[in-house]
């Protein structure tokens, strides 16, 4: 806008003004010396000559006349012309002015990015344990988008550093979570294997559902375990550690423990969800990737603290010899890997696999091994120990009828 101002500026107003009035003039100056040559020539009568010259005469004052006319048109529409542009363009010549001729503009400060409804939580513990000299073991974050982690861990020297993970949606929400790693050079260690929990449903005693058995738990039981692992500096390790730690190659802070739920299931969420939150403790959501209600209930009851793993796709149900009767035993080795592979894309995730009713074979071990798994669990009841096959390893199945001193006694 600025140049289209330029070119029809007051400069070039003045100049449109002017040059009508050259053009005319010289224009009249062009035709009087014409006419001399040709119609008052030497051969011309005195009385011809007269009455030529009062014709003449007449025809300098009509143009005169109509000089004068054309010249205040021209000026009268110059300074209408004028008039409307200095309204127009007012604010592009104020901004040209010099700025001690105006009091400096107040702008707002660019608000920064509200989260928006992204969730994002980091993987495991808030604040990461490292014995000095050992590999560091990144174990991310989860939420829906592509997250960006920055930071860097130096094992050798002892101190806190940071790691950063962000993420933004397609609106321009940003959000952000931050893991702090401890660099220590001693700390008492877990030795032998770590509990991972198997709960499957939560319900409220004060509603329970009509067909409560061993798997479910009511709030009032698992809440004061939520409490006691709190109380008590429980770690949780994040996937990736739980596979360095089975594999011999990584120490873990004693009283680690690694929380599960199967199903997905609606008590769960709408019950079990919440109580997680509130005491801060991470777990894994195994999902039924078939279920039509998966996505909405992960989006609906996703917090900082509940990652999602697979439970298979569409494996649990019926149609196998083995073990509980899952199909899975009937399925042939790429069948079994196309599975968990479409169960990816409803979890965002294959970190964790939990086999369907805890059914397996050598077939399916190796199939779930080849997807890139970092930890596959039966319903087996133990620990997982360091050097465990990491495709088969057991799980702590938590009953509901179980009292507290018996939960503790599990873990211990």
């Amino acid at each position: 806008m600025a140049k289209h101002h330029e070119s029809h500026g007051s400069r070039g107003t003045r100049r449109s003004t002017v040059e009508p009035r050259v053009a005319y003039s010289r224009h009249a100056e062009t035709h009087s010396a014409h006419g001399s040559q040709l119609h008052y020539g030497q051969h011309a009568s005195h009385r011809s000559a007269a009455a030529i010259a009062a014709q003449h005469t007449r025809r300098i004052a009509v143009l005169v006349v109509a000089a004068v006319v054309a010249v205040a048109l021209v000026i009268t529409v110059g300074v209408v012309a004028h008039g409307w542009f200095v309204r127009q363009s007012a604010p592009s010549m104020q901004q040209q002015l010099p700025t001690t001729a105006h009091k400096s503009l107040t702008r707002k400060t660019v608000p920064q990015l509200d989260p928006g409804n992204i969730v994002i939580g980091v993987n495991g513990s808030e604040t990461t344990y490292v014995l000095k000299g050992e590999q560091y073991v990144e174990g991310g974050a989860h939420a829906t988008g592509n997250i960006v982690t920055t930071g860097t861990v130096d094992t050798n020297t002892p101190g806190d550093y940071t790691v950063q993970y962000t993420v933004h949606d397609s609106t321009g929400h940003e959000a952000s979570a931050t893991r702090t790693v401890k660099v220590v050079d001693t700390m008492d260690k877990q030795t032998g294997g770590i509990p991972v929990l198997m709960y499957h449903y939560v319900y409220d005693p004060a509603n329970p559902p009509a067909d409560v058995d061993a798997n479910w738990i009511p709030t009032t039981s698992l809440e004061p375990q939520l409490q006691y692992l709190t109380q008590n500096n429980f770690y949780y390790p994040s996937w990736p550690e739980v596979r360095a730690f089975i594999d011999g190659k990584h120490s873990l802070p004693k009283n680690s423990i690694v929380m599960t739920f199967d199903d997905g299931e609606p008590h769960f969420f709408q019950y079990g969800s919440p109580l997680l939150a509130k005491y801060k403790v991470p777990a894994t959501s195994f999902i039924i990737g078939a279920d039509g209600e998966a996505l909405n209930k992960m989006k609906t009851y996703a917090t900082p603290y509940l990652e999602y793993e697979s439970h298979s796709f569409d494996m649990h149900r019926a149609g196998g010899t083995v073990g509980h009767g899952g199909r899975i035993s009937a399925m042939s080795h790429q069948e079994i890997v196309d599975d968990l592979k479409q169960s990816e894309q409803v979890t965002g995730s294959l970190q964790a696999f939990a086999y369907p009713f805890g059914d397996t074979t050598p077939d399916a071990i190796e199939a779930v091994r080849e997807t890139g798994t970092l930890a596959a669990f039966t319903t087996q009841y133990g620990w997982a120990d360091v050097g465990a096959d990491p495709m088969n390893l057991p799980r702590v199945r938590i009953q509901g009828t179980g009292s507290l001193d018996t939960f503790i006694a599990a873990i211990q």
